[in-house]
């Protein structure tokens, strides 16, 4: 799907990082037929999401194909539970979709340790779920000079998607606990979908999030998203089961301090997920600087994501 999503990105850059290793690899579009059955005849066929079942029986035999798994694993649960729920007899069923992929795809792919683990407690004992490194263009995604500090001493910064798995409902919970605590402090939140308006901002209106925070619906392109990481101070990224999602890693090349929940590795700082009373008294701590940062992993680089990959085709 060549819309904004964090798997249209991984996936082209992954094409493009594997031509640098020599591999002849396209990005194609599945709601253009035109450009994807172009490419028919390629050694081996990733999806990103699924191969719609027009390609998949025009593919010439034999053929090899990879799912890389992007959703989280209960997300992509919630998801199918949710739509059977809303929609009834006939909705899809992402969830299914899933485990189809693992029981006839010639390999499986994952970012995290955590869902590896998941998907391959799903497996037949011969299938092997792969652990590939999710890396970022670290030649774009790098310090650089801001064009003027964010409001607030200090300012945080979210910009994530609003699923479940990863919306700031937390945050803009414990936010009206945290900032009196913090003299000048100010959150700056975008990309909430304007269709989700109708909820949030009562919540953020009532409980007096909004008197210290900027909230807005704007979706920034890169150049614009990499000048708010590096005119923050903070990242604040609360992706469920403490995982690193892409935009998290991004921030987090740019030399920003990030904080997310407890268990992901590339974070400076931890919040305990659970009671918001409790992460809001976490999160005074960080912000007053009582809490010493704690030792994170290096962000990979999207040519390490790309070798993982051409690993993995190789030994198919």
């Amino acid at each position: 799907m060549m819309n904004g999503s964090g798997m249209r990105h991984v996936a082209e850059s992954m094409a493009n990082n594997e031509k640098k290793l020599g591999l002849d690899s396209n990005l194609c579009d599945f709601a253009k037929p035109d450009e994807y059955l172009q490419h028919l005849d390629a050694d081996i066929h990733v999806a990103h999401t699924h191969f719609p079942d027009a390609f998949r029986d025009k593919i010439p035999k034999p053929f090899k194909t990879i799912w890389v798994a992007h959703g989280v694993v209960e997300h992509a649960f919630q998801n199918s539970v949710e739509q059977g729920l809303e929609k009834g007899y006939g909705a899809g069923d992402t969830w299914m979709l899933c485990q189809w992929q693992l029981q006839h795809s010639d390999a499986s792919v994952t970012f995290w340790p955590r869902q590896q683990a998941i998907w391959q407690s799903l497996c037949d004992k011969n299938t092997k779920v792969h652990l590939v490194p999710l890396g970022v263009e670290k030649d774009f995604w790098k310090p650089v000079e801001s064009r003027g500090k964010y409001l607030g001493n200090p300012s945080l910064f979210t910009a994530e998607n609003c699923h479940y798995c990863k919306w700031p409902l937390d945050l803009f919970i414990m936010w009206p606990w945290v900032y009196p605590k913090i003299p000048n402090s100010h959150l700056h939140a975008i990309y909430l979908p304007t269709d989700q308006h109708r909820w949030w901002f009562p919540l953020i209106n009532r409980n007096g999030c909004s008197y210290r925070a900027t909230i807005s619906a704007s979706r920034f392109e890169q150049t614009e998203l990499r000048n708010a990481f590096v005119s923050s101070d903070y990242y604040i990224g609360l992706v469920r089961y403490g995982e690193a999602n892409r935009i998290f890693l991004e921030a987090t090349a740019c030399g920003m301090k990030t904080i997310s929940y407890q268990g992901n590795p590339y974070a400076d700082y931890w919040l305990t997920e659970g009671d918001q009373r409790g992460m809001a008294n976490e999160l005074i701590a960080i912000l007053k600087g009582e809490i010493p940062a704690r030792p994170k992993m290096e962000v990979p680089d999207a040519i390490e994501t790309a070798k993982a990959m051409k690993e993995i085709y190789e030994g198919l």
